[in-house]
């Protein structure tokens, strides 16, 4: 499910105390820029230039040690997640940062063919207008390229669905480090979306990448439950191979 402004705003960190974390309010301007695109982009007020997902993924935050400070890897985890969506809205480098259309404005439409002038009087009746200009045609699509079966479909299986993403389950761990319930998924939502994009055949609309779906890291736990790492990540090699051969780079 994609992230909704709400989601932006709500969100929280855990706080660390004897280790390095990111400036609280450093990271919190930074959310407040994200919240105020992601309600722009969902037909909310658009005040000012949309943050582009390079400026999330190069944001800078000053760190603390003797105050509390947000969890590093969390912080991060939850921004790569913000800076897949961005790409998939098309707010990608902020030199090229504008508003993406979301439908006609008032005033605004085709152009309309140009009026002849009125006849004058006595003048007889005004000759007809010129036929207008062919409207051009865009060249062909080259064919798609025959993908075959998935790596799901092996063996005779069902090629996995995007409600198989939202029905996975792993196992939690208490006594041993876990992946961060809540950062699996939110991510796993993303994964949702990018496979019901891939598979009806727009891969311009999915969130994440297969690469992606490789590098994304989540914050431990230790004290509560998290979900068993060995899972998450042998189930996450599997989505990045399913992905890449959508994308026609496996």
């Amino acid at each position: 499910m994609p992230l909704t402004p709400g989601d932006i705003r709500n969100k929280q960190f855990n706080t660390v105390r004897l280790r390095p974390g990111y400036n609280e309010d450093d990271v919190d301007q930074l959310l407040d820029r994200v919240e105020a695109t992601f309600a722009g982009l969902q037909g909310g007020l658009r005040s000012g230039p949309p943050i582009t997902a390079e400026e999330v993924e190069h944001a800078k935050f000053r760190t603390t040690r003797l105050s509390p400070g947000y969890d590093e890897q969390e912080v991060d985890a939850f921004l790569d997640i913000v800076a897949a969506e961005l790409r998939a809205h098309g707010l990608i480098h902020p030199s090229e940062a504008a508003w993406p259309a979301i439908g006609p404005q008032p005033g605004h439409g085709p152009p309309q063919p140009p009026q002849p002038p009125p006849a004058r009087h006595g003048a007889g009746p005004a000759p007809p207008p010129p036929p207008p200009d062919p409207a051009p045609t865009d060249p062909a699509p080259p064919p798609a390229r025959p993908l075959g079966p998935p790596p799901s479909a092996q063996a005779g299986r069902a090629p996995l669905r995007p409600e198989d993403i939202r029905n996975q389950q792993f196992s939690t761990t208490r006594l041993t480090t876990g992946y961060h319930e809540e950062e699996v998924d939110a991510f796993l939502d993303s994964a949702e979306a990018t496979l019901e994009a891939l598979v009806h055949g727009h891969p311009e609309r999915a969130p994440l990448t297969g690469s992606q779906v490789d590098r994304v890291k989540f914050s431990t736990t230790r004290a509560r439950p998290g979900y068993d790492p060995a899972q998450v990540d042998a189930f996450l090699d599997f989505l990045a191979h399913e992905f890449r051969h959508y994308e026609g780079t496996d």
